[in-house]
């Protein structure tokens, strides 16, 4: 009987936590540039309206190299 076979499931998940950490990191960071560059010039209602699909962009920002093999990488470390 073997009481710590989950930890070998926290193993092989411990690859997740770095790229669920930088998601947010990602989104965060597009939406603040889009305060600098248009928070002044768009009305009120135009910047909150596109301020989802600036942080929709940022997920996509993020989602793209993951695809492209920065999942690996992360893999690789743990």
């Amino acid at each position: 009987m073997d009481i710590f076979s989950w930890i070998s499931v926290v193993g092989s998940l411990l690859y997740l936590i770095p790229p669920m950490i930088l998601l947010p990191i990602v989104m965060v960071v597009c939406v603040v540039i889009y305060k600098l560059l248009f928070g002044k010039i768009l009305p009120t209602k135009i910047y909150n309206f596109f301020i989802g699909p600036v942080a929709l962009v940022g997920f996509f920002v993020w989602a793209l190299p993951m695809n492209m093999g920065f999942y690996e990488f992360f893999r690789a470390i743990f």
